[in-house]
């Protein structure tokens, strides 16, 4: 090749000359490399080597518009099984798994592709006898608008399995305790086929967060649309992604325009301006602003009440009732709170999180209930509109768990670790102390004990009321309970054959504060045309009404016979479980007799009733065994003694 004079000095060109390989040779010892190639070869690049021919190496971004895909961080690490390894993977398991981490605050839990609750510790066992295993953090920046984030980590996976060309053996767990939501993933270094698995280099570097990214951009759109979520971010009264870089970015408390260097002058202006129209920070003067410690706090409540309020309208969409009449009302330890459910919706994309229970109240209120979470609902699992609930709320009280640690540590001289306990207390399971170091581990975090590294804390001097104070900053000093007083709305209680809710309102049982208006003055016409319904039935002399226990208990042995007749086929008994009664059978569904929710049990012998716990829906149409002791009941799942569903108040009749 000739070099041109003109060129500058220093320029080179080199042209190498290479012999072309026939195709039909090439294909040759591609097919033939596999057989020589494999015996020759270490174990570690023998599933190299196989890898690299299954598997997808490289996973192309889309052309052009890159910046338009959804941020999302992903982190790969691959663990070598050595002989402390496994004691470092059960280590990493509770650490997904620590309390607080979850959508509501509550424990951590792992999740596979079939299950929403997988078993950690089964599946370290798993990857006893591996190579190596691989552990992923999935961070997707938009990860609170995701509406799914176990679909998403499933839909992920699956596009690794189809990119390896094999099934792999996975389970996940979600954290949300750092204000971005993301994923911690753990992957067994086994292909379905028992060949070890290994992740191409540049599948690792790149390929996962393509996959990542991908899907969080089929899922949310591009990202251009966030120039969108940020103009509206700047009128928001709750704390937003800028308010989070407006607060790092003050110092001791004040804020100036120099500060905000790597922002939006103009959006991050914007905002300073709105909030202080607001009320929530304050300009000392021009260019500089005054920033309250407790302003993200001020905003998470002021975004918690908004939430509520836009949750609560979701509701009522479509209901007759007036939305104008909407307000937020608070359950106070001591006080119930009864009326007649109009409905529910989430606050958040996410839909176990937050919970709103819109409810016609006997007081004339139409207020709205924040619950903690979806399993919070599940009193109102396939019951209509219109039934009367009722609300209670119980001061949080120290855990069990707390005073367990307080006990111990100070049998140790202030220390606990799964070794002082086992000392201190030798019966108690292994999975029992898992839980006592998982609160621990989230304690840490808040600063009420102190985490000494190797699964070791220092426990202070009143350790238990911290920790109670932590539970009530989280939980707004209560925890509030719904219960469905009747699952019959008032035009069915008036009619009724057996006792219903509006017969205790007429002998005073119920809360008093019926209301001359709204659905109290529904309350007061329905009990007039109950108490006519009951004299033509030879029960009292009309209204006003107030019936004697005698007549109550007459009322309540009709609801029983009704609902054992409804229950009953030929040849099957129905009975309520008695005193000391063992009773097994498949939890079938739930049914409300005198007042209380009972589980319909139907084994052999026939269909028992017993007290219903939430825990229950869990094994709905499966087996489970109970034990009624002392008016209450503990049930348990199938053959698993250890899987409790808690104890419920039993009815004597």
């Amino acid at each position: 090749m000739a070099v041109d004079r003109d060129e500058p000095e220093g320029w080179r060109a080199k042209l190498t000359a290479r012999r072309e390989t026939p195709a039909s040779a090439k294909a040759l010892r591609t097919l033939m490399f596999p057989l020589r190639a494999t015996p020759q070869m270490s174990a570690r690049a023998r599933a190299v080597h196989f890898s690299k021919l299954e598997a997808g190496r490289t996973v192309r971004g889309p052309r052009g518009g890159g910046g338009e895909q959804r941020r999302v961080l992903v982190k790969a690490r691959v663990v070598r099984m050595t002989p402390g390894a496994a004691k470092a993977l059960m280590t990493h398991v509770r650490y997904v798994e620590r309390d607080g981490v979850g959508p509501v605050g509550e424990d951590g839990r792992f999740f596979d592709r079939n299950k929403d609750l997988a078993d950690g510790k089964a599946f370290a066992s798993r990857c006893t006898d591996d190579r190596h295993h691989f552990r992923i953090i999935v961070n997707p920046e938009d990860g609170r608008d995701l509406p799914d984030l176990k679909g998403y980590a499933r839909e992920f996976m699956a596009r690794v399995e189809r990119d390896m060309g094999t099934s792999i053996d996975w389970i996940a767990g979600e954290h949300h305790d750092t204000g971005r939501p993301h994923l911690h993933l753990l992957l067994r270094g086994k292909r379905d086929d028992g060949r070890d698995l290994v992740l191409p280099r540049d599948y690792v570097s790149h390929g996962l967060r393509r996959r990542a990214q991908e899907l969080a951009t089929e899922i949310l759109g591009p990202r251009l649309e966030q120039v969108r979520s940020s103009e509206q971010d700047v009128s928001a009264n709750r704390f937003t992604p800028m308010d989070r870089s407006l607060i790092d970015a003050s110092r001791g408390g004040r804020l100036a325009m120099a500060d905000l260097a790597e922002m939006d002058e103009q959006l991050a202006l914007r905002r300073l301006t709105h909030l202080e129209t607001q009320g929530f920070i304050r300009r000392e003067r021009a260019g500089r602003w005054r920033i309250p410690d407790d302003l993200r706090r001020s905003l998470e409540v002021a975004g918690d009440r908004e939430a509520r309020d836009a949750a609560a309208g979701k509701a009522v969409w479509g209901t007759p009732v007036d939305a104008a009449r909407l307000e937020a009302v608070s359950v106070k330890p001591g006080e119930p709170l009864v009326g007649a459910y109009v409905g529910h919706a989430p606050m958040a994309p996410h839909p176990t999180g937050p919970q709103v229970v819109v409810v016609d109240f006997v007081d004339g209120r139409l207020g709205h209930v924040r619950l903690p979470s979806q399993d919070s609902l599940l009193a109102l699992d396939r019951v209509p509109e219109g039934v009367i609930v009722r609300f209670r709320a119980k001061p949080l009280s120290l855990r069990p768990s707390d005073l367990t640690i307080a006990e111990i540590a100070r049998e140790r001289g202030g220390a606990y670790s799964a070794g002082d306990h086992r000392a201190a207390r030798p019966a108690d399971r292994d999975a029992y102390i898992e839980r006592h170091l998982r609160r621990l581990e989230a304690m840490s975090r808040e600063g009420v004990c102190e985490a000494l590294g190797g699964g070791r804390f220092r426990i202070p001097d009143g350790y238990a009321e911290a920790a109670l104070k932590v539970d009530r900053s989280r939980q707004n000093g209560a925890a509030v309970h719904l219960d469905v007083l009747d699952d019959r709305p008032l035009d069915r209680q008036v009619g009724a054959q057996g006792r219903t809710w509006l017969d205790t309102t007429l002998t005073g049982a119920s809360p008093s504060g019926v209301a001359p208006n709204g659905f109290g003055k529904t309350v007061r016409e329905a009990q007039v045309q109950r108490a006519d319904n009951l004299k033509a039935l030879g029960i009292g002399g009309g209204h006003p009404l107030a019936l004697s226990a005698d007549q109550m208990m007459t009322l309540r042995t009709q609801e029983v016979q009704a609902v054992f007749e409804k229950l009953g086929f030929p040849n099957r008994s129905v009975s309520l479980a008695k005193e000391g009664q063992r009773f097994s059978g498949v939890y079938l569904s739930r049914t409300h007799v005198a007042g209380n929710a009972y589980a319909v049990v139907e084994g052999r012998a026939g269909v028992v009733l017993a007290p219903w716990r939430g825990a229950l829906e869990a094994c709905r149409g499966q087996a489970i065994t109970g034990v009624m002791q002392s008016g209450s009941v503990d049930f348990t799942f199938g053959l698993q003694s250890g899987l409790s569903a808690g104890r419920g108040r039993g009815l004597e009749l």
